[in-house]
């Protein structure tokens, strides 16, 4: 990021001298071209996210002589806007060298290599002879063979190009109009698109979009795919397939469906994705944002599939497969594929979304005897994906899924007539009845506290730390403990990312991955997807207990109400510990 009031100066080039209080004694010229003074008569705590300011000063106040140099990440408002920066720290007496570095420019060139190897990938995916890219200037159009570049230049001077290269007969009218609107979409970054265009040969060859990105960049990808033998007609392309993912619309794809199962009685596997979260997905970050995921997820079907059957967008946020496959072990992997795919993939283009996948399974014959009874026996298993917390898949079973969903139908019968609140509000009075009657010596009733409260919030794990962050009482579904060497050993920036009222609750940990991969690790290597940890300190501010809550499944999360009856909770246990 490049402010304009520092005309073209990048933060890296800031640094300055603090005291524990925050206050500059020391700065250049680009610190106070930064705060738009003439001396550094100033306190730090001014630029700096209030969130930060007090994380910072316990930092200075704790800072490890052990270790010369040392970081910590800040947002900054210089000019208006927050910016995300590492601070490099040096201790110097009782004073600290700060050197200033922007975060987005230590992923630039993470982020031109990405652009790169992803171009690569789309080429692999779609290779064939020629291919071309557009970064929002000029079309690059280069061979497979060799990557000699064929053409560099302006959107007129390709499409002339691109026309002679391979003979496109522009006298067709579905021809020329599919050109134009072709290249007015990569112009507007709208990709995973097919183009078919006659030849004057009257062969046919087809062109496909895709489009790479990174935090800064973004970049069109096509793939010319050749010796297509079709006899020209009307191209009908837009009329099968859906305009935003490039999969079969739901006429197309359940045309094809009743096909094959009604009238050809080929054997098959019929799958129905739902994304998680997509509406949370829309709400927080936009329906731009939304239709990129559901072109992500479009793009992990067809690889997950391809080759093995045929996919389709049959809802805003719903997708249909139709597998030729209908052995489990098969079904397995390619779902398992499918899911992955969708969860990290969506993690990569932003950190914070929540969206993953569910999905119902159901095969044919086994399952039904033809296309309208399969898709309801799929949607029955999808139903049960859902309420087993989302991120899932289930093959339909019989023997397994039918009592499943007839005790589901209790349970929203319980929720329909007040039943299952009623039941909520009971289960909290109970452990606040217990919370009241517990004093700090009787360790059984803690632990009996600590597994009511997680049954109840529907955890994998809790865990209390005392002040030397060692476990005073853990309950949950392993025995394994992951913090307390982590913390003693980074106890300088562990709290760091705690909020001002030291507490930190992620519903997705994978957002550390880009902050703090130790930290990232950690939670990894114990499955944990979602956290809430709350610290405790004494009357000196140093820590003095702290309870954690851990969810293992990807794609659930921490509701608000449980939130703050967890803080709720573990500040009058805190009391009493």
């Amino acid at each position: 990021m490049i402010l304009n009031s520092m005309s073209q100066r990048r933060l890296s080039d800031i640094n300055f001298v603090i005291d524990k209080d925050l206050n500059v004694k020391e700065a250049n010229r680009s610190f106070l071209r930064l705060i738009h003074k003439t001396d550094c008569n100033i306190n730090i705590s001014c630029i700096i996210e209030s969130y930060d300011i007090r994380n910072l000063k316990f930092f200075l106040e704790n800072f490890d002589d052990s270790k010369p140099k040392q970081n910590f990440i800040a947002s900054i408002k210089p000019c208006g806007n927050y910016i995300s920066c590492i601070l490099t720290i040096t201790k110097k007496g009782e004073l600290f060298d700060v050197i200033l570095e922007e975060l987005s420019y230590s992923r630039q060139l993470l982020d031109k290599a990405l652009l790169e190897s992803r171009e690569l990938t789309a080429l692999t995916q779609n290779f064939d002879a020629y291919y071309f890219t557009y970064d929002g200037q000029k079309f690059i159009f280069k061979n497979t063979k060799d990557l000699n570049t064929i053409f560099y230049g302006s959107k007129e001077d390709f499409k002339e190009c691109l026309t002679n290269t391979f003979k496109i007969n522009l006298l067709h009218d579905d021809t020329k109009a599919q050109l134009d609107s072709m290249l007015d979409n990569i112009e507007n970054f709208v990709s995973n698109k097919y183009y078919k265009f006659l030849q004057t040969d009257g062969n046919i060859f087809t062109i496909h979009t895709l489009k790479t990105s990174t935090r800064s960049t973004s970049l069109i990808v096509a793939a010319v795919n050749l010796n297509k033998t079709n006899s020209p007609v009307l191209n009908t392309y837009a009329e099968s397939r859906d305009g935003l993912t490039g999969l079969y619309n739901k006429k197309a794809i359940t045309e094809m469906a009743v096909k094959k199962i009604n009238d050809e009685k080929s054997p098959c596997t019929l799958i129905i994705l739902d994304a998680d979260k997509f509406k949370e997905c829309n709400d927080s970050y936009g329906h731009i944002f939304g239709d990129r995921v559901l072109v992500t997820i479009a793009s992990c079907i067809t690889d997950a599939i391809k080759g093995k059957g045929i996919a389709g967008r049959i809802g805003g946020d719903e997708f249909l497969i139709l597998l030729d496959l209908t052995e489990e072990d098969d079904i397995r992997n390619i779902t398992r594929n499918i899911r992955a795919g969708i969860q990290w993939n969506i993690t990569n283009i932003e950190p914070g979304s929540q969206v993953t996948c569910s999905m119902g399974i159901a095969r044919f014959p086994l399952h039904a005897k033809n296309y309208e009874e399969l898709f309801e026996v799929a949607d029955k298993s999808l139903y049960i994906a859902k309420y087993r917390g989302r991120n899932c898949y289930i093959i339909y079973k019989p023997e397994i899924h039918d009592k499943i969903i007839m005790e589901n139908k209790q349970v929203d019968s319980r929720i329909t007539n007040g039943k299952f609140y009623n039941d909520n509000v009971n289960e909290k009075i109970e452990i606040l009845n217990s919370l009241a009657k517990i004093s700090k010596d009787d360790k059984d009733s803690i632990k009996n506290l600590l597994e009511l409260l997680r049954l109840h919030l529907q955890l994998s794990k809790i865990t209390v730390y005392d002040k030397n962050f060692e476990v005073l009482y853990m309950v949950g579904l392993d025995a394994k403990e992951i913090r307390s060497q982590y913390i003693n050993s980074h106890k300088n920036h562990y709290f760091t990312i705690f909020n001002e009222y030291d507490f930190l609750h992620l519903n997705n940990t994978n957002v550390l991955g880009s902050i703090d991969s130790e930290r990232y690790d950690m939670y990894r290597s114990a499955n944990i997807a979602s956290i809430l940890e709350v610290l405790f300190r004494d009357e000196g501010k140093n820590p003095r207990l702290m309870i954690c809550f851990d969810l293992y499944k990807p794609g659930r999360s921490f509701v608000r109400d449980e939130v703050s009856f967890a803080l709720m909770v573990a500040r009058k246990l805190s009391e009493i510990l």
